[in-house]
């Protein structure tokens, strides 16, 4: 767990790089400042940014490759600039963005062979899911529990997001969960 302190360097840190995205067009370089230890450690994270309750961007990593506090740093400028689904954020959007961090724990292998045992290995509001078929992989943070009604409507939305079928299992399917430590700006 990160400490208040810690958490509250992070959403100004995501903050910071999406300004220095509407500002400059481009990342702004990583600032290099006096980081608490505990966002020195490799960890990966997701960042979320909102408008008036609406998906605007979310952009992350699964595997911790560099210190948290970089993660965050690229995952916001990221999240408002290079999200697919989303045009790059406007400078009159930014004074209104709601930033939410997720922190995730590693990712854990689960031995599961049906979609039964991939829902009853699941809890609602704690794990995220990432789901592989060969080089193709979606995946879900916890958060994205607040607008399903449960485990079996979490897996459908996701296997949809990969473009596979609502339904079924395939004998390539591989599955991991993880937990997210998620906080938010005001």
């Amino acid at each position: 767990m990160l400490d208040e302190s810690a958490r509250q360097t992070l959403l100004a840190l995501a903050r910071e790089s999406v300004r220095a995205g509407v500002r400059l067009g481009m990342p702004g370089p990583f600032p290099q400042r006096d980081y608490p230890a505990s966002l020195h450690k490799w960890r990966s994270s997701f960042v979320t940014l909102s408008r008036a309750g609406q998906l605007r961007g979310c952009c992350g990593r699964l595997h911790a490759d560099r210190p948290l506090a970089e993660d965050v740093w690229e995952n916001a400028y990221a999240s408002g600039f290079r999200d697919p689904r989303f045009t790059p954020l406007s400078p009159h959007e930014y004074e209104d963005l709601h930033i939410d961090i997720s922190v995730l724990s590693p990712l854990e292998k689960l031995d599961v062979h049906d979609t039964d045992e991939l829902l009853a290995s699941l809890m609602p509001h704690r794990h995220g899911l990432l789901l592989a078929r060969g080089d193709d992989k979606v995946t879900f943070i916890p958060h994205v529990w607040e607008s399903v009604s449960d485990a079996r409507s979490f897996v459908r939305h996701l296997r949809e997001k990969a473009g596979w079928p609502a339904e079924g299992w395939e004998s390539d399917l591989e599955a991991w969960r993880f937990e997210a430590e998620s906080f938010c700006s005001p």
